[in-house]
């Protein structure tokens, strides 16, 4: 996604993941929330995953209410985007 099309988006009330968002999302185990950002600053015990990580990487330019599939160590895992601030 371009930023003109990222700027409309989020100009019609429509939030998308990008870096420095906090993400709240949903899978099999439940509710979890993370604020994607640099590597630097990953942190995952504190919620903070890089952006480089797979699961980072499924939500960057997603919107609340899609569904992305993540290759995890455990195997493939849907993860439902439920707020992005």
């Amino acid at each position: 996604m371009d930023t003109a099309t990222a700027a409309l988006l989020e100009s019609e009330g429509l939030q998308t993941v990008r870096v420095g968002s906090r993400v709240r999302v949903m899978d099999l185990d439940g509710e979890e929330e993370y604020e994607i950002v640099g590597r630097e600053d990953a942190d995952v015990v504190h919620g903070r995953i890089s952006m480089e990580s797979p699961l980072a990487q499924a939500l960057l330019g997603r919107s609340p209410g899609e569904q992305v599939k993540v290759r995890a160590p455990g195997g493939l895992r849907a993860v439902t985007i439920l707020d992005v601030a």
